[in-house]
């Protein structure tokens, strides 16, 4: 079963927050951020939650030809890319936003990035919801179509 943290970062490796190669003269201190920086975070964190949201609606599109005349190699491998790459995708934007939160509780100009910290929380934390009720979903119409002997007895409708 796959697990992703909880919305704040923890649990996490150190890899690099940005999901690249780290940049030059990056400073970690939060409070050494500077301010187009700091939006250019926010709009690649932007950018990950609508990455999300989309590969959310194609997995569900996959999901309704599971099991069908549809039901390919090349969908099975595309939902399993999908996946790692939502996984990776919900790492960094999780960290992103770790990495945020330091920087707005140190920052004096608090009042609008604040807002936009929280309202992109918000849509992270629906994103990751939206991923995990499809991911379910995916899981349990996969066992579904095992062939009897390697299924229980309980049927999945």
């Amino acid at each position: 079963k796959m697990s992703y943290g909880s919305i704040d970062g923890s649990g996490f490796g150190s890899r690099n927050p940005f999901g690249g190669p780290s940049r030059q003269g990056y400073q970690p201190l939060a409070t050494q951020i500077d301010p187009s920086e700091l939006q250019e975070l926010f709009q690649e964190t932007s950018a990950n939650v609508f990455r999300i949201n989309s590969n959310v609606t194609s997995l569900e599109r996959s999901l309704r030809s599971l099991g069908t005349s549809n039901d390919t190699q090349e969908l099975q491998d595309g939902l399993h890319a999908t996946q790692q790459e939502t996984n990776k995708t919900i790492t960094t934007s999780t960290k992103a936003i770790k990495q945020l939160s330091e920087v707005v509780r140190g920052s004096s100009r608090v009042c609008q990035e604040r807002l936009q910290l929280d309202r992109l929380k918000n849509q992270l934390s629906d994103a990751i919801q939206r991923y995990g009720a499809v991911q379910k979903k995916i899981a349990e119409k996969s066992k579904a179509l095992l062939p009897t002997g390697q299924r229980s007895t309980k049927q999945v409708s």
